[in-house]
């Protein structure tokens, strides 16, 4: 946990930005030199493609990261989910990116070969709490709470979903810290 904090401190660093300002998902992808595609972008005029009907629906498809035919990193998203939820899915996807997380070649194949999506629960909850330390700092959470006052407020000032926010909140513990305060 502590090690997410650093690693989303130093991207906010590398980036000239403070821990209580938003990281734009968008921007890091570029520093990290990740591309980032639409589903549209990868379809084009494909729309017939079996998978495009399944990876445009907001309730089916999110982000995922994939290696190109050179092997680099890029991310595929989809654009029809809010701002503050595409902020949330690349910095989920790019925290698997910053980690070196891979997907071993047996499984690769058989995902590509049957439509599938390769799952480690261990990678998951990794991305899931750098992704959300990425979109929200525990500094900044505090700032947000004592500056902004309202979980929308902090919602609006990082570009996060409210249940990010929350999530962060309950996740750092920073709401026993004010409580007691």
């Amino acid at each position: 946990m502590a090690e997410a904090e650093r690693i989303s401190e130093g991207c906010r660093k590398d980036l000239g930005i403070s821990k209580f300002d938003p990281l734009d998902a968008f921007k890091l992808a570029e520093h990290l030199q990740v591309d980032v595609f639409t589903v549209d972008e990868i379809f084009g005029d494909q729309t017939d493609h079996p998978d495009y009907s399944r990876m445009i629906d907001p309730d089916k498809f999110s982000a995922m990261w994939t290696p190109n035919v050179h092997g680099e990193k890029i991310i595929i998203h989809n654009d029809r989910h809010s701002r503050f939820r595409q902020q949330s899915n690349l910095m989920h996807e790019l925290a698997h990116i910053i980690r070196k997380h891979t997907v071993p070649p047996e499984s690769a194949v058989l995902c590509a070969q049957f439509g599938l999506h390769y799952f480690n629960p261990v990678h998951e909850q990794e991305a899931k709490y750098l992704g959300g330390c990425l979109q929200i700092t525990r500094p900044g959470l505090q700032w947000g709470l004592k500056h902004l006052a309202t979980v929308e407020g902090i919602s609006d000032h990082f570009c996060a979903s409210v249940d990010m926010v929350k999530y962060r909140i309950g996740i750092t513990g920073v709401s026993k810290q004010y409580r007691f305060r």
